[in-house]
């Protein structure tokens, strides 16, 4: 049995997840280079959380800053928002850079359990950045749901649709087969979406419907969370994210600046915790996901890791997790270098 088998069968056995599936391959390669589940079927589909941040949100706006011709280190929401950003933002959140709400840099909180402060999508979301303390004048980087929030709302905005039809469209550019195995939870096959638990709120257990609150209370699908994906679905999307224009930007940008101690990423993350330094000697960039999900990419051989889960479902604070991943991801790494070596 290979290492990586043994460690989801070893953590499966704990109670930790229900479901588990875990990958490894290149971006200019076609389909996963491996793969190992416990899955029902190998199209069961995960609420893959914040990775929505760096898959859905970060490209999309990236996108319209490349399409406008600005910088996004130096463009204004308002200038890439226009009338978007009117009314009910404040001028301190209208004059942020893209860049600065991609790379955390904002002032903005970490979060806030709006789903209790506030009713109805649009009141939601405004409290929220009218409430908003410091918003621009901290630069310091402090991870936060509210900025990609706001992106998600201005793009809708901007566009005149909903961030589910954008999404699509975004597929179908890329030429992504979704057939509804990657999307918001009104594209999706609900049948084959795994459970992620019960939730005290909404008093119910969950199954096809975002686990995060927040975002259920904007609609369902956020600038934050809202996507969900099937693992061989996930592969071949990350795979035409890189052959597009749009995401090879988007990515390497990210690249470059993963090389840098200094500097942030926008809408990724480096990969330096311990959970994930055992992927690419730490070197790697992207995202972790609340309901336990991960992906890391490595800038120089261009090879990445996905680990898919639900851990959430043996509950909130489970720290165990964190040890799955590192073993995990250290497994695929392994694999990759073999893969890699003639």
């Amino acid at each position: 049995m290979d290492n990586v088998e043994q460690v989801i069968r070893s953590f499966h056995a704990t109670g930790l997840y229900t479901h588990v599936y875990a990958a490894c391959g290149f971006l200019d390669g076609k389909g996963p280079a491996f793969e190992a589940s416990i899955l029902p079927d190998e199209r069961s589909i995960f609420d893959l959380a914040s990775l929505t941040k760096a898959f859905v949100t970060t490209p999309l706006v990236l996108g319209e800053c490349f399409r406008q011709k600005f910088a996004p280190e130096v463009a204004k929401l308002s200038d890439v928002f226009g009338d978007s950003t009117g009314g009910d933002f404040g001028e301190d959140v209208r004059n942020l850079s893209v860049a600065n709400i991609l790379r955390h840099e904002t002032g903005l909180p970490a979060w806030r359990n709006l789903y209790v402060e506030c009713e109805g999508r649009r009141q939601t979301l405004l409290s929220a950045v009218q409430s908003a303390q410091g918003v621009g004048r901290n630069k310091e980087e402090r991870y936060s749901d509210i900025g990609f929030m706001i992106l998600g709302e201005m793009l809708q905005r901007t566009e005149k649709k909903t961030l589910a039809n954008l999404w699509s469209d975004f597929l179908q550019g890329l030429g992504v087969e979704n057939q509804g195995y990657i999307g918001s939870s009104d594209i999706i096959l609900r049948e084959k979406v795994i459970p992620t638990g019960y939730c005290a709120v909404r008093s119910r257990q969950l199954a096809g419907e975002v686990h995060d609150e927040n975002a259920w209370a904007l609609g369902g699908f956020a600038g934050h969370a809202g996507l969900f994906g099937a693992g061989p679905a996930v592969v071949e999307y990350l795979q035409a994210l890189w052959q597009s224009p749009i995401g090879r930007r988007t990515i390497e940008a990210n690249f470059r600046a993963a090389s840098s101690v200094g500097e942030s990423l926008m809408g990724w993350r480096k990969g330096r915790d311990a959970s994930a330094k055992t992927f690419a000697q730490g070197r790697g960039c992207g995202h972790l996901g609340f309901t336990g999900t991960a992906f890391w990419v490595d800038p120089l051989t261009r090879g990445f890791g996905i680990i898919l889960t639900n851990r959430v479902i043996s509950g909130r604070i489970s720290t165990a997790i964190k040890d799955m991943r590192a073993q995990a991801f250290s497994g695929l790494w392994d694999i990759l270098q073999k893969k890699s070596k003639p």
